[in-house]
């Protein structure tokens, strides 16, 4: 069964940092939504580090998920969704309220990483599922049965290209770092 999640930018980021964007979402059987202010957000995948430390940036699409179906950008056209974003942009970015908005008001899970824009969520749609990089990555690993090779792979790729840490709250944030350190890569670094 076809699960919708509503997605902000640094979750998409993520994603697609793994290089098996198309992967994750057919195994784990989702659909992303994204609210068009969110969308329009910059995004950036990062480089490895080279021999002298340095990182370069370079754009990321979302053309592929968009145009396979994965990614549906949505406007927030309705009373209901205007009154939700503006409750949540009186203390969030724009960007991260009018996801919350659409998650919210859809009666969707909401991905996201980011403490604040989860806080915000569960304050003004207190039933709002929420949903982390992590456990999409853990199920897709499961789903996919990935060797720990291409699971190492795959975290490394996250950690370098979407600049993502352990997060220190999320409970996969140890299984995340352990891959880390299996894969040499510095989870802080």
């Amino acid at each position: 069964m076809v699960r919708f999640l509503v997605v902000d930018a640094c979750c998409t980021l993520n994603i697609l940092a793994t290089q098996i964007e198309h992967e994750i979402v057919q195994a784990c059987d989702l659909r992303f939504v994204m609210s068009d202010r969110a969308h329009g957000e910059a995004l950036f995948l990062h480089s490895p580090p080279d021999e002298d430390g340095n990182r370069v940036k370079r754009s990321a699409s979302t053309e592929r998920l968009r145009s396979s179906g994965y990614l549906e950008i949505r406007e927030l056209d309705t009373p209901a969704l205007v009154d939700a974003f503006v409750e949540c942009a009186a203390q969030l970015r724009d960007e991260d309220a009018s996801c919350v908005a659409l998650a919210g008001v859809l009666g969707l899970p909401l991905m996201t990483d980011d403490g604040k824009e989860r806080r915000v969520a569960r304050a003004r749609f207190p039933r709002i599922e929420l949903v982390s990089t992590l456990a999409v990555l853990r199920g897709a690993a499961d789903a996919l049965n990935l060797s720990e090779q291409d699971l190492l792979r795959v975290a490394a790729n996250l950690r370098w290209g979407g600049n993502f840490a352990p997060p220190r709250k999320d409970p996969l944030s140890s299984w995340y770092g352990d891959l880390l350190r299996k894969a040499g890569v510095p989870g802080d670094g």
